[in-house]
């Protein structure tokens, strides 16, 4: 029996891919081809330099994103970095 969840969500033009399992957790927006997980290195992070992030959770993360491209009306990936980043 599989222990991990995927989930999918449109959110205003963008997919949001959500997998949480027992190993961690990740939120890729497939558009942007960006990734932000705690996977491997224990820490919540952001690819691809891995730089650790403020939110601890899976859920704290998405709802980072979203109000992040609800304020901006899109997703800036270097404002987000720079937003999300301790």
């Amino acid at each position: 029996m599989k222990s991990s969840q995927n989930k999918y969500e449109k959110f205003y033009d963008k997919t949001f891919i959500t997998h949480k399992s027992k190993a961690g957790w990740s939120l890729v927006i497939r558009e942007d081809q960006l990734l932000l997980d705690n996977f491997q290195h224990g820490y919540p992070h952001i690819h691809p330099d891995r730089a650790e992030i403020k939110t601890k959770t899976l859920e704290e993360t998405v709802m980072f994103v979203k109000k992040h491209i609800e304020k901006h009306k899109t997703l800036n990936i270097e404002l987000l970095r720079e937003e999300i980043t301790k």
